[in-house]
């Protein structure tokens, strides 16, 4: 009868697979998590300020993700960073799109241009934008108010004052300033009225002067008079003064030095790109 005999396997030789299994399991891991940190994309969502110069470097708006800029497609066409608003962002890589979003945010306070010799009579109607020839800001229009309200009580005894005065832009960013003024008994308010001098545009852009409207004698934005204007302006059908058909119309208010309204501009867009000023019809 034969025998058989088994060999046991030495513990020793069982140790050895065992860390051979689990070496090539960490390797297969391994690669699974570079494969998947190769192929994942996370990006950012961003805040800039507005008016800055957004970057077009991808490595900016990753959070994770292949780092090769080679390798992505940035798309930011459709952020406007002069204007505050959210906006998206697309970044492509390979066959996958991610979104992301753009917040554009105004923090910066308002630069202003300010009148430091401005004459007010104690019969005037006292309107504290007078003291601001111009105010540069993405978030207009400009707000301009007293520091101190006890300041108005200066305003009825004649004499020359400094008086603090607050600009703010519409998202509450604000500039102090202290400005001169002096009261006099004499009336001045058609130093304001009079002046029909070109001085800045509710657009805050850089225009010609031709005017659809020009007044003979200039008028406050918060008055009656200037709400019927411009009400009775936007009905007007500009058709009537071009020849080519219009994609769009925009009023622009013009103001003097004061900011008084001394007249109306009408921009016309045809639909090939070209913008117009109509020609001015004297009030």
């Amino acid at each position: 009868m034969e025998e058989y005999f088994y060999e046991e396997e030495q513990p020793k030789h069982i140790f050895v697979k065992c860390l051979i299994i689990l070496f090539l399991f960490g390797l297969l891991g391994g690669a699974l998590i570079y494969y998947k940190k190769e192929n994942t994309v996370r990006i950012k969502n961003v805040t800039v300020e507005v008016g800055s110069k957004l970057s077009t470097n991808v490595n900016d708006y990753l959070k994770s993700g292949n780092r090769y800029a080679s390798k992505y497609k940035l798309y930011l066409k459709n952020v406007n960073v002069n204007e505050v608003g959210k906006y998206t962002y697309r970044i492509r890589y390979n066959k996958h799109t991610k979104t992301g979003y753009i917040n554009v945010v105004d923090t910066t306070s308002p630069k202003v241009t300010l009148d430091n010799n401005v004459t007010i009579s104690t019969s005037d109607e006292f309107d504290p934008s007078i003291f601001v020839l111009k105010c540069e800001d993405y978030s207009l229009p400009c707000s301009v108010n007293l520091k101190n309200k006890n300041d108005l009580e200066k305003l009825n005894v004649v004499g020359e004052y400094n008086i603090d005065i607050v600009i703010s832009d519409t998202k509450g960013n604000k500039t102090d300033e202290t400005v001169k003024v002096t009261i006099t008994n004499e009336k001045t308010s058609s130093k304001m009225t009079d002046d029909l001098e070109y001085f800045t545009n509710s657009a805050n852009e850089d225009l010609k002067h031709t005017m659809f409207i020009k007044l003979n004698s200039a008028i406050s934005e918060e008055s009656k008079e200037f709400e019927d204007l411009f009400l009775e302006t936007s009905s007007t059908d500009f058709n009537e003064f071009v020849d080519n058909d219009i994609y769009s119309t925009r009023i622009i208010t013009a103001y003097n030095k004061y900011g008084y309204v001394i007249g109306l501009q009408v921009e016309i867009t045809f639909y090939d790109g070209t913008k117009k000023l109509l020609e001015e019809k004297v009030e």
